[in-house]
This record gives structure tokens, sequence and C-alpha cells, in this order.
């Protein structure tokens, strides 16, 4: 599909990707009424969510949200996109939707019951979260995902392939994905990007501590104090935790790059060139070129799943949910 380089402009005083991806979560508060659920996984574990709906009774359609690193369904995107969807729809005239935001595994409240917690290439998570929208009779099935969320959606629907349709899904929206995860983490541990480090890192670490309180003899934590940047986490923890020989193959076999080219339902992904979190490894220019359902838009501004607009507007729902609307 043709890459799209958008007009998106952020306001003025946002002068930098640094301001546009941090002001957001200051300058937006959302409160919906939502009924909290669990979803099964299939080691015997639970997913909490929370379903938003329209309407007293659930609907045929069914709008999922996934938050990124170290956030939670209770994130402003999150909520601002479920509030968007529920005020407009997803499908052409159709306002009746459902909207479900799930916590990744030990994100949220309440926690999962296991000592095992999120990762990047947690494809089997999201499917569970599939599985239930299927159980449920939900037949059409949209998804927007953000950050790392949004890595974890893209590499299931690779894997899916031409499955996704039958499984009722429509259209994908991603923004701000760290596709490529080697490059994401180079980046993020550069100097100039120490404060997102010293935030994620120290957030990680104290996450993995309750885990190794709660469950005793588990989690190992005789390497815990090694851990300074999000390359030795990914390193000590992240690779050993899922199976992985090494880093560099749990980011290889991670990263929904090596993905994208087996997605077959119409998907957006929207990046900033501002971003703070990633590189030019991450925009998949080359492959967006030549692929029949992905359609990149690249971004001068927004930073890190930002996008407040010059007119005051959180762009990123309206984008979202124009293309769902487009395809319908």
């Amino acid at each position: 599909m043709p890459v799209i380089y958008s007009e998106f402009r952020s306001p003025w005083w946002m002068f930098n990707g640094d301001l546009q991806t941090q002001l957001p979560v200051l300058l937006r508060r959302v409160k919906l009424a939502s009924e909290s659920l669990v979803i099964p996984t299939t080691d015997g574990d639970e997913l909490s969510a929370n379903l938003y709906c329209s309407a007293s009774e659930r609907k045929k359609t069914l709008l999922i949200l996934t938050h990124g690193l170290e956030g939670s369904n209770k994130q402003h995107y999150i909520l601002g996109m479920a509030k968007a969807a529920l005020e407009s729809g997803v499908a052409g005239a159709d306002v009746d939707v459902d909207v479900l935001a799930w916590n990744l595994r030990g994100c949220g409240s309440p926690s999962n019951n296991t000592e095992k917690l999120y990762f990047a290439g947690g494809s089997q998570d999201f499917d569970a979260v599939v599985v239930w929208a299927e159980s449920n009779g939900y037949d059409n099935i949209y998804l927007a995902a953000y950050s790392l969320g949004g890595n974890i959606v893209l590499k299931w629907l690779g894997e899916q392939g031409v499955s996704a349709r039958a499984r009722g899904i429509k259209a994908v929206c991603v923004a701000s994905v760290p596709i490529d995860l080697k490059a994401c983490v180079t980046t993020l541990d550069r100097w100039r990007n120490m404060v997102y480090r010293l935030y994620f890192v120290t957030s990680m670490k104290w996450r993995l501590r309750r885990k190794a309180v709660q469950f005793f003899g588990k989690v190992d934590l005789s390497r815990y104090h090694q851990v300074n940047s999000f390359y030795s986490y990914d390193e000590i923890y992240s690779a050993p935790l899922n199976g992985f020989a090494s880093v560099d193959k749990v980011h290889a076999a991670a990263s929904a790059k090596y993905y994208l080219d087996k997605i077959d339902v119409p998907c957006l992904l929207v990046t900033a060139k501002n971003d703070p979190f990633l590189n030019s490894d991450c925009i998949p220019l080359s492959l967006a070129e030549q692929h029949q359902m992905l359609t990149l838009e690249i971004t001068n501004s927004g930073g890190h799943v930002g996008f407040l607009d010059n007119q005051r507007e959180w762009w990123l729902d309206t984008r979202f949910l124009n293309f769902f609307k487009s395809l319908s």
C-alpha cells in the first residue's frame, strides 16, 4: 500500500517528542463505567479486563484495546479510545459496539494468579482474549493496540495469517509500535533516554520483586542487582523466563517485524518520526510499499502514543475510527 506522510501537527508549545509523549499523560482524564471480568489462559492463569458497553445488552461488534509497556487498561489513550468508539462506533453508522480493554499478564488490577509476567512476544495471551470474544458471540472484531501491545497484536496477526479473518477480525489499528525489539532496546538504553529507562526498568524490577515475594522460590533474584537497562532485564529475566537461550533469540522471536508479511487483514500502523522510544528500524517503509494489507502512516510529530493535535483534539482516536469506517 502507498505510504502516507501525514499532515498531523502537534501544538506549537509541545515542541519536541518528549513533551509530546509526556504531557498527554497529564492532560487527559477519562472516566467510564465498565464491567470487570477475567479471561482464562491456556496455562491456567487469568487476565483481568474491563468491558464497556453502549447499551444494556452485549452486541455483535467488539473493539479490543491493548495497552503498552508497564501500563494497564486504564491508560489515558485506552479509555479515550473506548469513549470515542462507544460514541461513534467503528463500522459505518453502527454505534452499537462493545469495547474490551484487557491487561497484559501481571498488569492492572487484579493481577494474575501465577508468577508469570507479560513479555513482548506473548501473543498466546492475546489469543486467549480473542477466544473469549469468540465464545461470547462477537462476530465482528476490531483491534486497536499501542506501543508494546501493538507488537504483541501484530505478531499474533502474522501468526494467524488467513485464519484471522475466519475468526472475525475485520481490521486493526496500531500506533508507536516497537516492531524491532533489538532496535527499540538500543534506543531506550541510550543516555538521552535515561529518564525513560530509569522509570520503566525500575517499574519492571519492582513488578518482578513482588512476584518473587508472592511466589517464593519461583523467581530467582540472585542477579536482580545487575539489571540496570532494558537489555540487561531481557538478558537476565525475559529470555530465560520465557524459554529462550539468549536475549538476541528472544528479541528475534518476539519482534513483530518478522511477522508483518503474513498479516491478511487491513491494518493501519501509525508512527511518529520524533518518537523517543523508536528509530528508523521500527518504520517498515519497504515492506509497507509492497504489502496489500498494511497502511503505514508516518507523522513528523506526535511522540510516543501522544498525538494531541494543534486543535487540541486527540487525533489518534479519530484516525483509528476513520480507518475502520473507511472499510465498511
